[in-house]
């Protein structure tokens, strides 16, 4: 089978806990005419705990993917969850550059991985294949006005080197896309910080400080807004904000859209058609 599809692997998050995420991209493909499906059959990339428990069952994973892709002819499998991105980048760089362990694991799991998939995050997706060109034309409703702060999280970029699509400490593809609808970005140290993953679950006052100084950081600087790419940042940036701001003694909310929504809004979307509803800060309507 020739290899010349794009699709997207939802992973976990974009299908229950981020589907106003999955919602947004949808929208925006369809705009900017990308043809695309979800990956059929996929399973759960394993995220950190699977890596730290067993690295050889992270992998097997991980090849389970790649190969279903090459099987149901993709060449470019888009992925916008940063986690996942994380792990199917990873595999795809480390059996690509170790042959002998990639025919090892196809021969126990009975798959044929040949490498010929190419892992995308969604940033360099939109970059390097959409083009920002066709991003700007399909702006009709540009973000004038609009301060934004361009917030990476700690692991879209921090892949191994060879793999990596962007600066690992001072990335700027999303903010090349935010000036691309018409928006101000500003200049900031915080664009790769941890926000604290998981550990607003099991260790929520680790989480707040880490929040904290993002999202003061922000406030200080006058952003709008900070957009993210990451369904665990957003949930981290945007769920608890409250208490946040609370501890930090930040007056204003800091929404915390994803990227494709404020595309989506851009491109004269209703903020409803890209999932805005579903944020627990509410941007301001745009005028």
């Amino acid at each position: 089978m020739k290899n010349d599809k794009i699709a997207l692997y939802p992973g976990c998050s974009l299908e229950t806990s981020s589907s106003h995420y999955l919602k947004s991209i949808e929208k925006v493909f369809e705009i900017l005419e990308i043809p695309s499906d979800s990956m059929e059959e996929w399973n759960c990339c394993g995220a950190t705990s699977v890596k730290s428990i067993d690295q050889r069952l992270n992998l097997m994973l991980n090849l389970r993917n790649l190969a279903l892709a090459e099987e149901q002819g993709i060449r470019d499998l888009v992925v916008p969850c940063a986690s996942c991105y994380h792990r199917l980048v990873s595999t795809e760089y480390e059996l690509n550059r170790d042959p002998k362990l990639r025919d090892e694991l196809n021969k126990e799991a009975g798959f044929n991985y040949k490498g010929e998939v190419k892992v995308r995050n969604i940033l360099d997706f939109f970059v390097n294949v959409v083009g920002l060109e066709k991003i700007s034309s399909k702006v009709v409703k540009p973000l004038d006005g609009m301060v934004v702060a361009c917030y990476y999280g700690c692991l879209n970029t921090r892949v191994p080197k060879p793999a990596s699509f962007d600066t690992m400490e001072y990335p700027m593809t999303m903010d090349k896309i935010t000036e691309a609808l018409g928006a101000t970005v500003i200049d900031w140290s915080y664009k790769t910080e941890c926000c604290g993953a998981s550990l607003f679950i099991t260790v929520d006052s680790i989480s707040t400080k880490l929040v904290g100084k993002i999202l003061n950081d922000a406030s200080l600087r006058e952003a709008d807004c900070i957009t993210v790419s990451c369904p665990m940042c957003q949930t981290n940036l945007d769920t608890n904000q409250g208490k946040v701001r609370e501890a930090f003694n930040i007056e204003k909310p800091v929404p915390s859209p994803f990227i494709t929504q404020l595309m989506g809004l851009a491109f004269g979307c209703e903020p409803e058609e890209v999932g805005m509803d579903k944020n627990f800060e509410a941007m301001k309507p745009l005028s």
